[in-house]
């Protein structure tokens, strides 16, 4: 038995549909499937084939391929192209999939049975097979067989294929035998069904029909209609006002795959993490129709309709944030949770506050005036990570270059004290360049600038920030530089925003394309949170200067506190790659969160994350929140950073190539099935590995966004 290895990563994995991976593509006359590549194309890389993919559907069917010539040819009854020297492809678009090792009529031709199938599975029972069979040239053959992911299910030697009752959606099947390898998808129609109420079948029956006798008072605040999320975080919480009810039913479905619960009359409505996890493997990226209803005296009560999207990225790495309140860490501190978690942990207390985090997870700088404040090394992965360079106050917010956090920009402090610096800073004093160990690089250029809230774009060319006026601290700026990391000078001043009176754009953070800076435009002359401060996200476009609120994302219209919520969202940060079609943008806000805090805005300080399409125009493209799951109810959190962690060196083991420093992940040359951290290997790129332009990327429906090949969100 062949078994790919699933695409799981650090900070965020696609994983992968199988109409996304079999979408056809052309590459300097070479057409490439990037599950091909990924398995065998890669393993066999002295001998790679040109590689011509169908575009497919469950009813159309699979890949053709040859090692040999230029010139194209359509095949006589189908899409098919064949490589072949001087020769037509022949009917590759009926007769499914095929590999051509050779010029001439392709007479090996490789082929699976049955192609596109579909299996309907009932989650937690495994144990429903299909059986593939493979034949060359007309003949029968032994072909090894492998899957794009093993989270469904196995397949054996002999080709059949066992699904395990976890896991649904399109997973494509490939057979190999030398160096032709074709492919098919199967399609797994999954049922869930989830009876934590313990309702009997007949109230079951009732919650299940059509329809429903309305109910005015019940309401789902939490979570928002058209809310996006990730994989592998928590399964969220479906808060329902209202009341009354003696067990609620929760419906989620999306193209073929659902999940029903039957769930007890609590406020906060959970499904089981295996059933979400389950739910996201079936998701292709489109709307989720969603349905909650309420039994009452016997009776369905609603639904309340509302759309989400499980985008297909699994988002991993840390999240770093700021805490004060917490009864975890006593008083300020600075936290850390992974994104599938739900319980925090304090990685440096004693209120070391003020901080910011490198993109590649690999250092930290923060203030402390009682305590450990500065630069630490968390390379280590450890609670209380060494101190790398020792400071109170330069650390605070300030600027880290996102690779090894090699040197970093001091904030600005334009007056003697809070406000106009930001809180807990005392001044004046300008901005400077120093390393990661505190040493001053002189003439750097940003000297004579009070840059606050600075930030660096992810790959480290340009800087982001507010440049204030010292004669006038009313008075402020948007502004970016450009930066040589070479001769560790800032050039190309510009100013990319000017706020209104009595306004500042701060806390600028780069989308990973770099087309983008989304910041905080708000007011408060401290540019913090607290008091009466008040603000909302607008992203500006860096090369055109075009200013775009991000409605969706501050909750205009929408927010169920009304005019409470609005206008209290602050200090955003951005995921350092796209992930499912997505930028992730990370947030502070005092807005309520759905029926648990309903409280003043003293009360409700939480973290926050949405998403941004990855393809984003002149418009609005942000979507609605979710809440970051494990925060704790009685903290206030803020300044979250979701960040990489520490990436792998040459030789080390991998799945995906965002893991690895080099920005590759290719299969070992001495381990079968063990993929590791390497050099490019002259073919094209997976998604999360680096490129230049689309036309590294395997597959064609990817786009290079950030230096990586990433998807777009489905339309």
């Amino acid at each position: 038995m062949g078994l790919f290895p699933g695409n799981q990563h650090q900070l965020a994995n696609r994983d992968r549909p199988a109409q996304r991976e079999s979408s056809a593509g052309l590459r300097d006359n070479t057409l490439v499937s990037a599950a091909q590549r990924s398995y065998a194309g890669r393993m066999t890389r002295t001998t790679y084939c040109l590689v011509g993919l169908l575009s497919l559907s469950l009813g159309s069917f699979g890949t053709l391929a040859g090692c040999g010539g230029n010139n194209d040819g359509a095949g006589a009854s189908g899409a098919g192209t064949s490589n072949g020297a001087n020769n037509a492809g022949g009917s590759g678009g009926s007769t499914g999939s095929f590999v051509g090792s050779g010029g001439g009529n392709q007479t090996n031709a490789l082929t699976i049975t049955p192609l596109g199938p579909s299996l309907d599975v009932v989650f937690g029972t495994p144990g429903q097979t299909v059986q593939f069979t493979a034949t060359r040239n007309g003949l029968p053959v032994n072909p090894t067989w492998f899957l794009n992911t093993p989270e469904a299910g196995t397949i054996d030697g002999n080709g059949l294929f066992t699904a395990n009752g976890a896991a649904g959606g399109n997973i494509t099947v490939s057979a190999t035998i030398e160096d032709e390898v074709a492919s098919t998808v199967l399609r797994l129609n999954l049922a869930i069904l989830e009876n934590t109420a313990a309702l009997p079948q007949d109230q079951q029956d009732i919650l299940s029909q059509p329809g429903g006798a309305a109910d005015p008072s019940m309401t789902v605040p939490y979570p928002y209609t058209g809310t996006v999320f990730p994989r592998a975080i928590p399964a969220p919480q479906v808060h329902v006002n209202g009341g009354g009810a003696s067990a609620y039913m929760l419906k989620v479905a999306n193209n073929g795959c659902s999940y029903t619960g039957f769930l007890p009359p609590t406020a906060q409505l959970t499904m089981g993490e295996a059933q979400w996890h389950a739910l996201g493997t079936c998701s292709d990226g489109t709307d989720m129709t969603v349905e909650i209803a309420k039994l009452s005296n016997g009776q369905k009560l609603g639904p309340v309709l509302q759309t989400w999207r499980i985008a297909p990225a699994k988002l991993n790495g840390t999240i770093y944030y700021n805490t004060y309140g917490s009864p975890l860490a006593g008083t300020g501190a600075l936290m850390r949770t992974k994104a599938e978690s739900t319980v925090p942990e304090v990685l440096v207390g004693n209120c070391t506050v003020c901080h910011s985090i490198a993109s590649d997870g690999s250092t930290a700088a923060a203030a402390n005036h009682a305590g450990p404040g500065g630069t630490f090394d968390l390379s280590g992965d450890v609670v209380n990570p060494p101190l790398i360079w020792t400071t109170a106050e330069s650390a605070a917010f300030a600027a880290l270059y996102p690779k090894g956090g090699e040197v970093l920009v001091v904030q600005g402090a334009p007056g003697g004290s809070y406000p106009p610096n930001t809180p807990g800073t005392s001044g004046p004093y300008t901005s400077e360049l120093r390393t990661r160990d505190g040493v001053l690089i002189p003439d750097s250029g940003i000297e004579s600038k009070y840059a606050q809230t600075p930030v660096f774009s992810h790959d480290g060319t340009m800087l982001a920030f507010t440049d204030r006026n010292a004669g006038n601290t009313a008075l402020s700026t948007l502004s970016l530089y450009d930066y040589d990391a070479v001769t560790r000078k800032f050039s190309n001043y510009r100013v990319v925003a000017t706020p209104p009176g009595g306004q500042h754009y701060s806390w600028p953070a780069f989308t990973p394309d770099n087309k983008w800076v989304v910041f905080q435009t708000g007011v408060g002359e401290d540019l913090a949170t607290w008091q009466s401060n008040t603000a909302k996200l607008s992203a500006v476009n860096v090369e055109t200067g075009v200013l775009v609120p991000l409605g969706k994302l501050n909750g205009d219209g929408y927010m169920p506190g009304g005019v409470r919520d609005e206008n209290l969202n602050f200090e955003p940060t951005i995921l350092p790659i796209a992930a499912g079609g997505y930028f992730w943008v990370v947030f502070t806000s005092r807005r309520t969160f759905g029926n648990v805090l309903t409280g003043n805005r003293d009360e409700t300080k939480r973290l926050w994350v949405a998403a941004f399409d990855a393809d984003a125009g002149d418009a609005d493209a942000s979507h609605p929140a979710f809440y970051i799951a494990g925060q704790e109810l009685g903290s206030g959190n803020s300044r979250g950073f979701w960040a990489l962690d520490p990436c792998k060196a040459n030789g080390e083991t991998c799945e995906t190539g965002d893991e690895c420093c080099g920005g590759f992940c290719n299969p070992s040359e001495t381990n079968p099935g063990v993929f590791e951290c390497g050099e490019p290997d002259g073919s094209c790129s997976d998604e999360f590995e680096a490129c230049e332009t689309a036309a590294d990327c395997c597959d064609p429906s990817l786009a290079c966004i950030g230096g990586k090949c990433g998807s777009v969100p489905p339309q």
